[in-house]
């Protein structure tokens, strides 16, 4: 017998060998790796089906497939990397602009698309603030997948991604509020606008509390079953079952899976993987959930752009659709500089003009508002049941198609431009790229210190090994003993106030920990100690290795509040590390080139 493959399994493994292909093309090609997926999703569906074989709105991707197999992971491994030290030092910003912000974003683009496209229909209003919501919230896979390339500051880092984490459940929320509002006024039904903010608020705080609380006891219990497990494989694969369980039972209990999956993600993050998890589970951990999240994003950003040239058909009202979306959600945006003023104003770590700016066009938007639309296109083609109502509900296809045009047109301006823009703007800003000119000056004297040892250990072995002269031997080193030794001094003094050396001590440390856990964990393994002194000496070693990482993170931060903004970099020329030219060392000896 022979077995037929799923159709769904030759587009997932042609996506995958496709985005491999491209991370391997980007050691040529100096663009972010999940913005090369998408401009290579695009061209795949612009040349055909027969390249990537799959299906637009089905298959691989589907609201289900994105929201219960993709997101939770990409989710989970973003909330356990996030120390909630930061979060909580910087809750005013994060929790206005995750909240207020959405809300302002929601009604914003609603009123601008409103006003523009359904001003004389029935519903108007409602379809504005449909998609409003869908396209309020930045995407946590695509500002998670851009941040992490960027280089930016660490507290800036914090901001961009913890907004982009907690704002999409409150966009999730408030789009089902509104969906059902919607069906409801379709189904003949009454609702009016007090009735609904009563029923929107009542029915947000009922979904965000589900969510919270589902996250903390999964979270607690995932802690509290790593703390009472040695096995290494065991403990990873609590992580997982914790990923995709607290969404599903969120969503199983009409909680909100975002948050319940952050919330368990930043439990797990800042207790149970330094308190409950073993050593090599930890390093671990760290390897498996770092290929989980290249995987996913190799073949969710491949399967956007190739979902999204299936949409937005180059015609005139294409364009003037994609037209009104884009100035709708970049004026929402806007928002941003407002309520990170009123932050501000409690003149605790405020957030300069720079910053704010770099926040705004920061607000990519990626797999959720596909997800959200993909999930409307079954109510459009075969409706739906409304509690409470006879027959089925369905939501016009003309204004689905609106709709859809708008948001995968806001999707592809946000990743394309905003993407390929932000490092230039970032660097522009003198938020990232520059480093001040003594740090510059210790990295310079570092190398000269590293290649002029390097250089003469090499020449004293091939002295011993007869292959040079022991007068063209002094000859050679003479200049590298004089660099390496004035090198060395200019270390010595520059060190003193170093960040970069700061940070380099602290990577030592950090490696002496790990190899003393090692040792332990391997005399213990042996029988060498027992396991009541190695768990002892292992837990003060486990708590100097996180007062490690945390050093090192302050270590970087210092480093960003040292960058001077309109500083540049001088080109360094490395002339002195190269060898006396032969003719300086042989001495009367004319060198002729070989072609004459």
């Amino acid at each position: 017998m022979t077995a037929i493959p799923p159709t769904w399994l030759q587009g997932l493994l042609g996506a995958l060998i496709m985005s491999l292909l491209v991370a391997l093309g980007l050691r040529w090609v100096r663009l972010p790796y999940t913005i090369a997926l998408v401009i290579v999703g695009l061209m795949l569906g612009w040349l055909g089906e027969g390249f990537l074989p799959l299906e637009p709105g089905g298959g691989l991707m589907s609201a289900e497939i994105i929201l219960f197999i993709l997101l939770p992971p990409l989710l989970f491994e973003g909330a356990v990397q996030m120390h909630i030290d930061r979060l909580r030092r910087n809750w005013r910003p994060i929790s206005i602009l995750a909240v207020p912000g959405v809300l302002l974003n929601t009604v914003i683009i609603g009123a601008i698309l409103w006003k523009l496209l359904w001003a004389d229909a029935e519903y108007g209003m409602i379809y504005g603030l449909l998609i409003g919501s869908i396209l309020a919230a930045t995407d946590p896979v695509s500002v998670l997948a851009l941040v992490r390339t960027l280089g930016a500051p660490k507290r800036l880092s914090v901001l961009i991604e913890g907004e982009s984490l907690f704002n999409d459940g409150t966009a999730v929320v408030l789009f089902n509020i509104l969906l059902i509002s919607l069906l409801t006024l379709l189904a003949g039904g009454e609702l009016g606008t007090s009735a609904m903010i009563t029923e929107g608020i009542a029915s947000f705080l009922t979904v965000v509390l589900i969510g919270l609380i589902i996250g903390a006891v999964l979270g607690s219990i995932g802690n509290w079953l790593m703390e009472h497990s040695e096995d290494h494989l065991v403990e990873i694969a609590l992580t997982v079952a914790l990923a995709f369980g607290s969404f599903l039972i969120a969503e199983t209990l009409h909680g909100s899976g975002v948050i319940a999956v952050v919330v368990a993600g930043l439990l797990v993050g800042n207790h149970g993987v330094e308190h409950g998890m073993t050593p090599t589970a930890r390093i671990g951990l760290h390897h498996f959930w770092e290929v989980v999240v290249f995987l996913i994003n190799s073949v969710l950003f491949l399967m956007i752009g190739y979902e999204l040239q299936s949409v937005l058909t180059p015609t005139t009202e294409t364009l003037r659709l994609a037209f009104y979306g884009i100035f709708a959600a970049l004026a929402a945006r806007l928002v941003v500089f407002p309520l990170t003023s009123i932050t501000n104003l409690s003149r605790q770590q405020p957030i300069s003009n720079e910053w704010q700016l770099a926040l705004y066009w920061g607000g990519l938007r990626g797999s959720i508002p596909i997800a959200l639309l993909l999930y409307m296109s079954h109510i459009v083609h075969e409706g739906t049941h409304l509690e409470g109502y006879s027959g089925l509900v369905f939501i016009d296809e003309s204004v689905y198609e609106t709709m859809l045009v708008i948001g995968f047109a806001v999707v592809l301006w946000t990743l394309l431009v905003q993407g390929l823009t932000m490092k230039p703007l970032l660097q522009k800003l003198g938020i990232t790229g520059v480093v001040s000119e003594s740090e510059q000056e210790y990295e310079i004297a570092l190398a000269e210190v590293v290649a002029s040892r390097a250089a003469l250990e090499r020449l004293g072995e091939m002295a011993e090994e007869g292959l040079v002269s022991s007068e063209d031997r002094e000859l050679l080193a003479e200049s590298y003993e004089q660099q390496e030794f004035a090198a060395t001094q200019r270390v010595s003094l520059l060190s003193r106030s170093s960040i970069v050396h700061a940070a380099r001590v602290e990577n030592a440390r950090r490696e002496m920990l790990l190899a003393q856990i090692e040792s332990l964990r391997d005399e213990e393994r042996r029988g060498t100690i027992s396991r009541m002194v190695s768990s002892r000496a292992l837990d003060r070693l486990d708590e100097a290795l996180s007062e490690s990482v945390h050093a090192r993170e302050g270590i970087e931060i210092a480093s960003m509040s040292n960058e001077v903004g309109d500083e540049t970099t001088s080109e360094v020329v490395f002339d002195d590390l190269l060898p006396k030219r032969t003719d300086e060392v042989v001495g009367g000896l004319k060198l002729e080139d070989q072609d004459e």
